[in-house]
């Protein structure tokens, strides 16, 4: 049984692309009738002006080293000889100021895994790559300096037992061969389009075998700060923070300063010997803040600390205050917190103050209440007075460690109100069309989310066990409603990533998945691909086949203070209805914390020129590079324009 799913690709106007799977025996025939379910392909019936369409996947050029050639699909370029580096996935992306997108790999060295994740990973895992793509006609690539980050100039680790006896020295302290990785950072853009990152990932083995590739593994959170320079490409390290940190969440506050919070020290081992007891067994509860001015963090103090998941789905509200949207990541199946059970409530943080805020916990009463697990949160647009922020969840799984393994479609918006001292409610929106565990949200510039990849079961838990959710899909906050689109090329399932362009398109890339099983890489027939994936592909939305889009001829100035009025010159400004500010992404693991998209009240017209009030503080708009677009009425919607780039400097 051979079933074919066919690609629309907008360039040359053909449906391209075959791809297949092909059912032998009882068990690979139910994973593939899960995989037909999961793949949905009764949205190809319509057109692209309907369901939008993925363009063909295209990767760095170049062979792929031999384990990933193994993938079984595609477009990402043919096997090379045995030694061959294999291509970093993006694991994350940011999209630089003129298009450009940084990006880095994840779980290196994972393929090199011979038998068991946690017997061979604190050798095998190596450096991850970071990586310059510009997009064109022709994408090209480069490297930045150095490749790895200032991964090799090394890290100290937080061993069980430092500095043993010369005997068990090379037994207990047996670091591996990355010491600083990028993997499980976090990012963001600072005010002069610089990307800092926090945190990252050590691995070694505790105890580990000296004179073999074995030991019990250890990925330990590094205290790390580093700075990307788009005009020089190179990285640079900047002061440490106080406590490592895998998998925290950054925050851009509105002085500028960096906000983070959460993270794990030690993730496979959580025992902190020379740490108060009451550290172990815990994420990093303490927050700090980077001030721009001395370049170094601080700690916030007792009224700072909170018990968070990892990558804690956090935003800053338009009154300053930083909100906790009652999701984020768990690793299942060990878990890492005794006190999970706080995660699911909402709260806020106060920067000046200094201390939390319950909300309460979302889904109560009436649907199924709490955290939300392994998926995104989307702040959606602001719109004057800017004192109603809501965020969409959609996905995922249920509850803490043990959490759950079956994927949800349950799909629900928070309010918080800060004209009212920051009042929370919540309601539920129609369920997703796929359940999805692992899906990246991406706000459009017409104000509707597209959610995509992902798979039906937590490859965390069951490492390489999901179907792979191709179909993507597309929810209209005026409906309340989501409704499937096209289907993306390839399985993206753990570690994907989708980033919004300034073409208004989203690059879509990424997956890098733990070894089935925790063992060695193997694909399971009708479950998704187990070898990390290099290449992109590229969703164009419904609104690029609508007719033609608003043109930005001209801006009065790239720089946007707050509290004053922007001109922008158009071809017409009689269908324009909208101009949306968008802040550059800085995506990774889902999370993207300063992700926001602010309405500019248009405020007077003339001819082909359009004025628009400025946001009105830095708490709605922090400094930093955002795309502005401009979005006309069309018969079936909204058109944006191709975004302008611009700063917001305050």
């Amino acid at each position: 049984m051979l079933v074919v799913r066919l690609a629309h690709s907008t360039r040359s106007g053909r449906w391209i692309g075959v791809r297949g799977f092909r059912a032998v025996g009882l068990a690979s025939g139910l994973a593939f009738l899960l995989l037909i379910a999961a793949d949905a392909p009764a949205s190809l019936a319509l057109s692209p002006s309907q369901v939008g369409a993925f363009e063909a996947v295209f990767a760095e050029p170049g062979p792929n080293c031999p384990p990933d050639a193994l993938n079984g699909q595609s477009g990402d370029g043919p096997a090379g000889p045995a030694g061959t580096p294999c291509k970093p996935a993006a694991v994350t992306q940011a999209v630089l100021p003129g298009g450009s997108i940084l990006y880095w790999d994840g779980l290196e060295g994972m393929e090199d895994v011979q038998y068991a994740t946690a017997l061979n990973y604190g050798a095998a895992a190596g450096c991850d790559q970071s990586r310059i793509m510009s997009l064109g006609p022709t994408p090209t690539w480069s490297m930045p300096r150095p490749a790895d980050a200032t991964c090799s100039m090394g890290y100290q680790p937080t061993y069980l037992v430092p500095n043993p006896p010369a005997p068990l020295g090379p037994v207990l302290n047996n670091q591996g061969n990355a010491p600083d990785a990028l993997f499980c950072s976090s990012l963001v853009f600072l005010g002069n389009g610089k990307v800092l990152t926090a945190g990252g990932t050590d691995y070694y083995s505790e105890p580990g075998i000296p004179g073999t590739p074995y030991g019990a593994v250890e990925l330990e959170g590094t205290k790390t700060t580093r700075l990307f320079d788009p005009k020089t490409g190179g990285w640079i390290r900047l002061a440490d923070m106080s406590y490592g940190r895998w998998y925290p969440s950054l925050v851009t506050l509105p002085s500028g300063n960096v906000f983070v919070a959460s993270g794990v020290t030690k993730l496979v081992k959580p025992i902190y010997p020379n740490q108060p007891p009451q550290d172990s067994f815990t994420n990093v509860p303490q927050t700090e803040t980077f001030s721009l001015s001395s370049q170094a963090w601080s700690y916030n103090g007792a009224g700072g600390d909170r018990s968070l998941p990892l990558y804690p789905r956090l935003h800053l509200l338009p009154d300053g205050n930083v909100y906790f949207d009652a999701g984020g990541q768990v690793f299942n199946p060990f878990g890492q917190s005794v006190d999970e059970t706080l995660w699911n409530d909402a709260a806020v943080y106060n920067p000046t103050a200094k201390t939390w805020m319950t909300l309460g916990v979302p889904g109560l009463p009436g649907a199924a209440p709490g955290f939300r697990g392994s998926t995104f949160s989307i702040m959606l647009p602001l719109a004057p007075p800017y004192t109603q922020a809501s965020f969409l969840t959609a996905g995922g799984i249920l509850g803490t460690t043990p959490g759950t393994y079956i994927a949800i479609a349950d799909s629900r918006i928070a309010t918080v109100d800060t004209a009212h001292g920051d009042a929370f409610s919540w309601h539920s929106t129609g369920p997703l069309n796929n359940a999805r565990w692992y899906t990246t949200g991406v706000l459009l510039p017409d104000g509707k989310v597209f959610a995509v990849s992902g798979a039906n079961r937590d490859e965390v838990v069951m490492p390489g066990s999901g179907v792979p959710v191709h179909q993507a899909e597309i929810f209209d906050p005026a409906t309340g409603q989501w409704a499937p689109v096209a289907s993306e090329n390839h399985d993206r399932t753990y570690h994907n990533t989708a980033v919004l362009l300034p073409t208004g398109q989203v690059l879509v890339g990424g997956h890098a998945p733990i070894n089935t099983g925790y063992g060695s890489a193997t694909n399971v027939p009708g479950a998704s691909n187990n070898y990390r994936d290099a290449t992109f592909e590229i969703y164009d939305p419904p609104y690029m086949f609508a007719g033609a889009r608003p043109v930005i001829s001209g801006v009065s100035s790239p720089y946007i203070g707050y509290g004053g009025t922007l001109t922008l010159a158009v071809h017409s400004d009689s269908t324009i209805t909208k101009v949306m500010l968008v802040r550059n992404s800085a995506l990774t693991h889902l999370t993207d914390a300063d992700q926001r998209t602010v309405e500019l009240p248009i405020v007077g017209r003339n001819g082909s020129t359009i004025t628009v009030a400025t946001p009105p503080g830095a708490a709605v708009a922090p400094a930093g590079p955002y795309m502005l677009f401009v979005d006309a009425t069309g018969s079936n919607g909204l058109i944006p324009s191709v975004a302008a780039q611009v700063y917001v400097t305050g």
